[in-house]
């Protein structure tokens, strides 16, 4: 499958999904968060996840800044009860992972920092089926963060594996390392483009070769 057709198939899926459902799990979220995801002029992205993971049931997920909750929800609401979502994100003053309204038994959330890797012990990496890299505000000082994260982390991207981008386009810096990840500098990798219509500020899609 190439990058583009994985594109396709989470968009045709969006219509399979019980959104009445999906608004029940995001009970807890405040109404920005929830507007998120239920617009899909601006946002589309979140839906195309719990399309993508419903049709493919990746075993493994693997999220690089969960922040509240909101994607790891729209993960989970899709994600067969035996497949596994671990997520790390920096300590919130309690904000952290806070919309997630219940415990799940196949989500794993670490409180910590993604450039340590000791966060991840006991965890194989390797295994993972589907990244989802997030860093937040994507200004230049983030685009610094998302390079550090390739330097780190490709090495575990295993042949046919999902690497997820968001705000790809955010600042001229991110757009800058979208670019530097094409010049196959962590490897090499079927990518697309997806900024419209799935994220206004970027969604890149890649499939490691």
């Amino acid at each position: 499958m190439t990058a583009q057709e994985l594109y396709k198939l989470g968009m045709e899926g969006i219509a399979n999904l019980d959104i009445e459902a999906l608004k029940r799990d995001l009970v807890r979220c405040n109404d920005g968060a929830i507007e998120d995801v239920l617009n899909t002029n601006v946002s589309a992205n979140y839906q195309w996840t719990a399309a993508m993971v419903k049709s493919l049931q990746p075993k493994q997920i693997v999220e690089l800044g969960g922040a509240m909750g909101v994607w790891a929800i729209c993960v989970l609401h899709t994600l067969a009860s035996e497949n596994h979502l671990y997520s790390i994100t920096l300590a919130e003053q309690g904000l952290e992972f806070s919309f997630m309204p219940h415990a799940y038994n196949n989500f794993t959330p670490i409180v910590g920092d993604d450039l340590e890797m000791s966060n991840w012990k006991g965890i194989d990496l390797s295994k993972t089926d589907v990244w989802y890299i997030d860093t937040g505000i994507a200004d230049d000082h983030f685009a610094h963060q998302l390079q550090k994260e390739m330097d780190l982390y490709s090495p575990y991207f295993k042949k046919g594996a999902i690497i997820l981008f968001d705000d790809i386009h955010k600042s001229e810096g991110m757009s800058a390392v979208w670019e530097e990840i094409k010049t196959g500098k962590w490897g090499s990798y079927d990518m697309y483009d997806a900024t419209d219509p799935l994220h206004w500020t970027g969604w890149g899609i890649t499939i490691k070769l």
